[in-house]
C-alpha cells in the first residue's frame, strides 16, 4: 500500500496512517447505501490510540497526545491529567514571555557559571535565549525571573490559561525550581498550543527556535536519533516525583510537530528519570507511529 505523500504537511503521523485507515473505513462503508465519507480523522485518532497503548503500557509511562487543529486528545494514558503536577523547565518558556514584554522584547545575554545555579555542575557559559531554551540552563531563566517579578509571569501564564507560579515565588521556582510551579497537564499542552500558534509575534519566534535547537542538539537530541522523518520542536523538564512509588524526579518532554506549523503535541512523563531521557522515550513512541 502506497504512502500518502499529500498528507505529509499535516504532520507524518496522519500523513502516512491516513491512507490506511481510510483504506480500511472505505472496504467496510462500501455496502452502507448513503453513507458518507470515512471520517479520517476519528480513524487516525482510534488507531494512534490504540498503537501507543499497545506499545507504551508501563505505569512508569504518562502521555498525553493532542490535535492542536481539531483542539482534541487523539490518545492519553496520565491519571488525572486535570490535576496540577510540578513540571519543572517546561515552565521556562512562559517565564521568557514574560520577561520579554517588560524589557522591550529584547533577550540579554549571559554567563552560566554552573555550580549550584544550575543542572550542569560545570555550566553552559555565555549564552542567550535560544540556547539557554535548548539546553534548558537554569541560571539563566533565573536571572530572567529575578528581573521580572512573579505577577508579571502570573499574569502570561494565566493568558495562556495556566495557573502560575503562585504569591511569592522565587526566581528559583519561576525557572522551575523545586516544584513549585504546577500545572495541570492538559492545560499545559494546551498552552504550548497557544504559544507554538503566536510564532509571529515578538520573542516568540525565540522561543520557538529554542525548542527546535533542542529537539536537534539540546537536552531533547534523542529526537533526532530515532531516524524519524520529521523535524520537531520540544522542551525537556525534570520535576519532583508525585507517585506512590517515589523516585528522585519525574522527565517530562513536549514535543510539536511539524516544526514550522506545530500541529500535533505530545506530553509525555517518565517515572524516575531526568527530561533528556524522557524525550528519548517520546521519540520510540513518534518510530513506533511510522509505518
Amino acid at each position: 500500500m502506497k504512502t500518502a505523500r499529500c498528507l505529509a504537511g499535516l504532520g507524518i503521523l496522519l500523513g502516512c496512517l491516513a491512507p490506511v485507515i481510510a483504506t480500511g473505513a472505505a472496504m467496510a462503508s462500501a455496502d452502507a447505501p448513503g453513507s458518507g465519507p470515512p471520517d479520517t480523522s476519528a480513524l487516525f485518532s482510534r488507531t494512534a490510540s490504540q498503537t501507543l497503548a499497545r506499545h507504551f503500557s508501563s505505569p512508569n509511562i504518562s502521555y498525553l497526545f493532542y490535535d492542536a487543529q481539531e483542539d482534541k486528545f487523539i490518545a492519553e494514558k496520565w491519571r488525572e491529567p486535570a490535576q496540577p503536577v510540578p513540571i519543572g523547565s517546561l515552565v521556562k518558556p512562559f517565564t521568557a514571555l514574560a520577561y520579554a514584554e517588560t524589557h522591550s522584547f529584547r533577550f540579554p545575554e549571559y554567563v552560566c557559571t554552573g555550580g549550584n545555579s544550575c543542572w550542569l555542575p560545570k555550566g553552559h557559559g555565555r549564552l542567550g535565549l535560544v540556547r539557554a531554551i535548548a539546553l534548558s540552563c537554569n541560571s539563566y531563566f533565573t536571572a530572567l525571573a529575578s528581573n521580572t517579578g512573579e505577577a508579571q509571569v502570573t499574569s502570561v501564564a494565566r493568558r495562556f490559561g495556566l495557573n502560575g507560579p503562585g504569591v511569592n515565588a522565587s526566581a528559583a521556582a519561576m525557572a522551575g525550581g523545586f516544584g513549585v510551579w504546577r500545572e495541570a497537564p492538559e492545560s499545559l499542552v494546551r498552552a504550548y498550543a497557544m504559544l507554538l500558534g503566536r510564532s509571529s509575534q515578538p520573542a516568540i519566534q525565540d522561543i520557538v527556535d529554542g525548542m527546535a535547537e533542542s529537539a536537534k542538539v539540546g537536552t531533547a537530541a534523542a529526537l533526532s536519533r530515532q531516524g524519524l522523518h520529521q523535524k520537531f520542536l520540544a522542551k525537556t523538564g525534570t520535576a519532583p516525583c508525585t507517585h506512590s512509588a517515589h523516585a528522585p524526579g519525574d522527565g517530562f518532554v513536549l514535543v510539536a510537530w511539524p516544526a514550522d506549523f506545530p500541529r500535533y503535541l505530545l506530553l509525555v512523563r517518565q517515572h524516575g528519570v531526568p527530561g533528556a531521557q524522557a524525550s528519548a522515550l517520546a521519540g520510540r513512541m513518534l518510530r513506533t507511529l511510522e509505518p
